[in-house]
């Protein structure tokens, strides 16, 4: 009845509009263009997955667009464009969006955590996706086994690394707007749903402590991080407290902004930025998640002649541990005819990772129970055992005539946490092809 009713609101929207308005007029381009990827990297991480989930985004675009390109309904002031606009968001873009977040949440979040541990502790049986809104409940599911080698720590990572990887993608879809220097309207769900993510799932939590959710990422992971360093206990109240600081991100109501524009005149919205010595500057911060406990980032966007430019600083504290960290992405720095070359660089000084089988194996620890401080499944020398960690990868791209290309990125991480890469000291390979449209 759904479907049926949004063919309706075309129909009429598009029968409706005055004839004169049937050819485009001569404007600016509906949407600007920016480098979009589609590629593969070391077990499909949150970095390769969100690109491959914002190109095929991208393709859909372009191909609506071509479909109306002949008719008023992308330009028309008109109340009946209008009406088409909003029901195009609503009924069309709203479910793709939502089921773009839940494919990064669960295959390139959950699974990628999954597939990064190994098979020797644990593997994905599969994956369960329900029909995303308005068209039905939505929600989704990754199904896996855990082996006696599975620890709480390995728990604390796939449970976080669904939000941990819609984060990823709402990074991504920013760099990107502020390739363009616009922001897509189609895409700003997608972005809020992804930059939300956590805060959502902190929010659904309950509030009695004693009566925890049963297969609830948050709190499987204030399960295992509680297990796991016994010094204090992580609560979801402390969760809910710090995810206010998510409201400082001037994205957030630059989308909500760009949404109603484009219902309005059917174009995308400028992004505001701080003029600094002919560059734009953008601040933010937001809640994450580490094995460690939550962490707070400080983020910064920096933009001169189209080429984006992201650096973070982030830190923690958790159970007597203290853990921080900085980092720079780069992505075309200098450039070299239709070559261009950019840099990725982290580092962290963090508690070590407990990857190591504990004193009981993870079948006879009850998660759910209070830990015993006294007993602690590691002991406290190792709990408090600091590690300094680096990645570091070199970018090339190339951009021929037809707006084509390549992009490879090659480095190396070490051993730690890092959002979106793996936990074990590991080369950083990545191949795309690009598309500049």
């Amino acid at each position: 009845m759904s479907k049926f009713l949004f063919l309706c609101l075309i129909s009429a929207g598009y029968a409706s509009i005055p004839i004169y308005f049937q050819k485009p007029p001569d404007s600016s381009p509906q949407f600007h263009e920016a480098t979009y990827n589609l590629g593969v990297d070391i077990n499909m991480s949150p970095y390769a997955g969100g690109e491959d989930v914002l190109f095929a985004h991208r393709c859909i675009e372009r191909i609506e667009g071509w479909l109306i390109s002949r008719s008023s309904l992308p330009y028309s002031k008109a109340p009946q464009a209008r009406l088409w606009r909003l029901s195009e968001l609503f009924l069309g873009w709203l479910p793709l969006n939502y089921l773009a977040v839940v494919v990064e949440h669960e295959v390139f979040g959950h699974g990628y955590r999954i597939r990064d541990i190994g098979r020797s502790k644990a593997k994905v049986k599969g994956y369960h996706f329900s029909t995303p809104p308005p068209y039905g409940p939505g929600g989704a599911a990754t199904l896996y086994d855990i082996g006696s080698t599975f620890t709480t720590t390995d728990e604390a990572t796939v449970a976080m690394a669904g939000v941990e990887s819609t984060a990823i993608l709402s990074l991504l879809a920013k760099m990107k707007w502020l390739e363009s220097s616009k922001i897509d309207p189609r895409q700003t769900v997608l972005y809020l749903l992804g930059q939300y993510d956590l805060i959502l799932y902190i929010g659904s939590l309950k509030v009695e402590d004693d009566q925890p959710l049963d297969g609830h990422d948050i709190q499987s992971y204030i399960n295992a991080v509680n297990q796991t360093y016994t010094a204090s206990r992580l609560k979801g109240g402390r969760l809910r407290s710090l995810s206010w600081i998510n409201l400082g991100d001037a994205f957030t109501y630059y989308s909500i902004y760009a949404w109603f524009r484009y219902i309005s005149c059917g174009k995308e919205a400028s992004i505001p930025m701080i003029p600094i010595f002919g560059y734009g500057y953008l601040p933010g911060v937001r809640l994450g998640l580490s094995p460690f406990g939550p962490e707070y980032f400080i983020e910064n966007f920096l933009v001169g002649q189209n080429r984006p430019v992201y650096f973070y600083a982030k830190g923690g504290r958790h159970a007597n541990n203290n853990y921080f960290g900085l980092g720079i992405y780069a992505p075309k720095i200098w450039s070299l005819g239709n070559w261009f070359f950019g840099l990725r660089l982290d580092g962290w000084r963090q508690p070590k990772l407990l990857l190591e089988p504990a004193s009981q194996e993870i079948f006879d620890i009850d998660l759910s129970a209070a830990p015993d401080p006294n007993n602690p499944l590691y002991s406290y020398e190792e709990q408090y055992a600091v590690r300094t960690g680096a990645a570091g990868s070199f970018l090339v791209s190339f951009q021929g005539a037809g707006h084509s290309g390549f992009e490879t990125e090659l480095g190396y991480k070490a051993q730690g946490f890092l959002p979106g890469y793996s936990l074990k000291a590991l080369p950083v390979v990545r191949l795309y092809y690009t598309l500049f449209f």
